[in-house]
């Protein structure tokens, strides 16, 4: 008798917090809006997807993609919410935009029964990243793309510069981790983060109705909630937020623990390939950023050969507030701020083609 009611207790547990996930999610719901979106294959078996925003007013050249970070999709950067989508701004002022959903994000899907199930950084600039860049070349007919990339996809787009030089035509790089030995707070909780990694999309929607209002200290690590509304926080955490592939967070955590960014066979170094580079570049951190700190988006930069500009969002260098990691994208005046600094490079780098 008292098994059964341990079972049906269970049960109505169970039942509450499947309400609580379907009401949850349905409230903070916040659709794509872009205006195409295209599939790209891969050589291994996975089909990628590309949100695409075309141009407002008179095209321009080249073409924008625009990378997600790590543990979200293609809305980080191309939101539903129209204010907060850097894709959106840009195609107002002409570029035409495509925002990447890379392996086991949003939309993107295994093609083939042998695709494979892990993957790793290395997979996306090996596989992700070419079919996605032959994917705009056929839609637009433009050999080049520029880059607009936020943490893990700004990582991708400085490495994917010096690996595909005569693809990549500049680089807008926000918040990008090259260094680690910056992020004390990270290293101590990161080797705890593996059993949340992969159930990040479950936890996220379960906690998005409290907490965007609790500014828990943990939280602050990848966003300052106070620069963010916090009906838009509880819709990233709705809407945006994906597990995190084990081959992935296997990377980053041995990037933490020895200071280094290179791919997993330790045969290319991310790093040194900075070096390497040419082509323009805008850095941007935040200056409450734990993930991706200053002095971490600065070593970065010092290392980047081509031309090349570095802001951090700060009170003291004239923005709102001190802007955190994903403040940077969402921050309450960031369509002001950061919007524009972002814009204006690409400006600088493209032409008008009407």
């Amino acid at each position: 008798m008292l098994a059964l009611a341990a079972l049906g207790l269970l049960a109505v547990v169970a039942l509450l917090a499947l309400a609580h996930l379907f009401f949850w999610g349905f409230y903070y719901r916040v659709l794509p809006q872009q205006d195409e979106l295209r599939f790209a294959d891969t050589t291994d078996g996975w089909r990628i997807a590309l949100g695409r925003r075309t141009p407002r007013g008179t095209p321009r050249l080249p073409p924008v993609l625009l990378c997600h970070g790590l543990s979200v999709n293609r809305g980080n950067l191309d939101f539903g919410v129209e204010r907060y989508s850097l894709a959106l701004h840009l195609a107002q002022a002409g570029f035409d935009c495509f925002s990447i959903d890379l392996r086991g994000h949003g939309a993107s899907r295994r093609l083939r029964q042998d695709a494979p199930r892990r993957w790793n950084f290395d997979s996306y600039l090996a596989q992700d990243i070419p079919a996605a860049l032959d994917d705009i070349r056929a839609a637009t007919g433009s050999a080049k793309v520029l880059w607009v990339g936020h943490s893990q996809g700004a990582l991708l787009g400085l490495a994917a510069a010096s690996l595909f030089p005569d693809r990549i035509a500049g680089v807008a790089a926000l918040a990008p981790p090259t260094h680690f030995a910056a992020q004390k707070e990270l290293k101590s909780l990161l080797r705890f983060a593996f059993v949340g990694m992969r159930r990040n999309r479950l936890l996220a929607r379960a906690a998005a109705p409290i907490a965007s209002r609790l500014h828990l200290a943990l939280s602050q690590l990848a966003i300052n909630t106070r620069n963010i509304e916090p009906r838009v926080t509880a819709q990233i955490l709705a809407n945006l937020i994906e597990d995190v592939s084990p081959g992935v967070f296997a990377q980053f955590l041995e990037w933490a623990r020895t200071d280094r960014f290179v791919s997993a066979d330790g045969k290319i170094d991310y790093r040194a390939a900075l070096t390497r580079a040419t082509q323009p570049a805008l850095f941007i951190a935040g200056a409450r950023d734990f993930l991706a700190p200053p002095d971490s988006v600065r070593a970065g930069f010092e290392l980047w050969s081509g031309k090349k500009q570095l802001w951090i969002a700060s009170v003291a260098n004239g923005a709102s507030a001190d802007y955190g990691h994903s403040d940077l994208i969402f921050g309450r005046k960031a369509p002001e701020e950061i919007f524009p600094r972002v814009r204006d490079f690409l400006l600088a780098l493209s032409c008008a083609t009407g």
